[in-house]
């Protein structure tokens, strides 16, 4: 599954680690939620890694100084 944001890879990165078993463990025994879910989601929102606002620059190495040429909305 590709991930949509920050939040997907956090949660791919604690399951590949055994974090995520850990603290499902333990909330599981503390009978209190983790958050994961709701965690995930926020940050998949505050950081998605797909924008409609991306944007393209077009530098060039003029003289061994790099420049901005222009930019263009994708």
């Amino acid at each position: 599954m590709k991930s949509k944001g920050l939040g997907d890879s956090i949660e791919k990165f604690t399951k590949a680690t055994g974090i995520k078993t850990m603290v499902d463990t333990i909330s599981k025994g503390l009978n209190v939620p983790c958050g994961c879910e709701a965690r995930k989601g926020a940050l998949n929102k505050i950081f998605p890694y797909e924008s409609n606002n991306r944007i393209k620059q077009d530098w060039k190495n003029l003289d061994g100084e790099w420049k901005l040429m222009g930019t263009k909305k994708l």
